[in-house]
């Protein structure tokens, strides 16, 4: 693929302060864009103008020949996401000065970790042991099938002392996020729920059951199946092409966050347990995922 270099390739980095443009430029150096761009780790506070230098970085790449369908960019905020993207394409439209890039050079791979997790484990979801139609639960629905597994355990009517379904949940979720022992977990955040350890154990291995059995996932999950997929690829991550069943590699990942990829904290146990309470609200446990 081929792309119009910029007419003046500085004007558009005319507006970074030098630490944003030395990260912006940073590998890049003719061919070597498309090539073998060296990763790039950007520790930046607030206010310092991360967005920018991210979405100038994009841009950067794809005026040096690096093909946008070919490059992923998430964020953790939807609107952002969206955001990075008009950004990259105002400074390359800017760069080019009126001329365009070819009908369909678009960056089809950005959005949130979450959206882009369930996209990708859609594609691959046989290959990682997952259904192919499996359902997101949002965070409400994982807490009705947190609860619906303490009441099957006869935990739920322990005195009143047992963690409820939203405590469960966040226990859960920060053991798995830090990639932590849960005993861990409970000694750092939630020491009032210590003595519950085993019982915790029990409750979540139910639920991770629960889970498997009914082809459904959790925002936990999406990232930690989405780092499974993308650890198993050798040296890059396979993306299907946007035309016919061509293939690409994603040879390049932008990111915005300050959140880390996560592991699980239970084995799988048996499917024995299944919840099958339904709410009237909406149809629980199949929430479609929106970019």
């Amino acid at each position: 693929m081929n792309f119009l270099p910029a007419q003046d390739p500085s004007s558009y980095l005319d507006g970074l302060n030098p630490a944003q443009r030395a990260a912006v430029v940073f590998g890049v150096a003719g061919e070597r864009a498309v090539r073998s761009t060296p990763p790039l780790l950007i520790i930046a506070g607030a206010g310092t103008g991360k967005t920018s230098t991210l979405a100038h970085r994009v841009a950067h790449l794809i005026l040096n020949g690096a093909d946008p369908r070919r490059i992923l960019l998430l964020t953790f905020a939807r609107r952002m996401a969206a955001e990075m993207t008009r950004r990259v394409e105002h400074i390359c439209a800017a760069a080019l000065k009126g001329r365009t890039l070819a009908v369909g050079d678009t960056i089809e791979w950005s959005g949130t970790f979450h959206a882009m997790g369930a996209r990708l484990l859609r594609l691959y979801a046989e290959n990682i042991g997952l259904e192919p139609g499996f359902s997101i639960l949002d965070r409400s629905d994982a807490a009705d099938l947190m609860d619906l597994v303490r009441d099957e355990l006869e935990l739920s009517g322990s005195g009143g002392r047992f963690p409820k379904k939203a405590t469960c949940l966040a226990i859960y979720s920060y053991a798995v996020n830090a990639q932590i022992p849960l005993r861990e977990a409970l000694d750092r955040a939630f020491p009032w729920c210590a003595e519950w350890a085993e019982p915790l154990k029990g409750v979540f291995a139910c639920y991770v059951g629960s889970k498997q059995a009914q082809a459904v996932l959790g925002y936990d999950d999406l990232l930690i199946s989405m780092r499974k997929r993308m650890m198993s690829a050798t040296g890059c991550t396979v993306l299907p092409g946007s035309r016919g069943s061509s293939m690409q590699a994603a040879r390049r990942s932008a990111t915005d966050s300050r959140r880390s990829i996560s592991r699980s904290i239970s084995s799988p146990p048996s499917k024995k347990r299944g919840a099958r309470r339904r709410t009237g609200r909406r149809p629980p446990f199949r929430q479609p995922v929106t970019d």
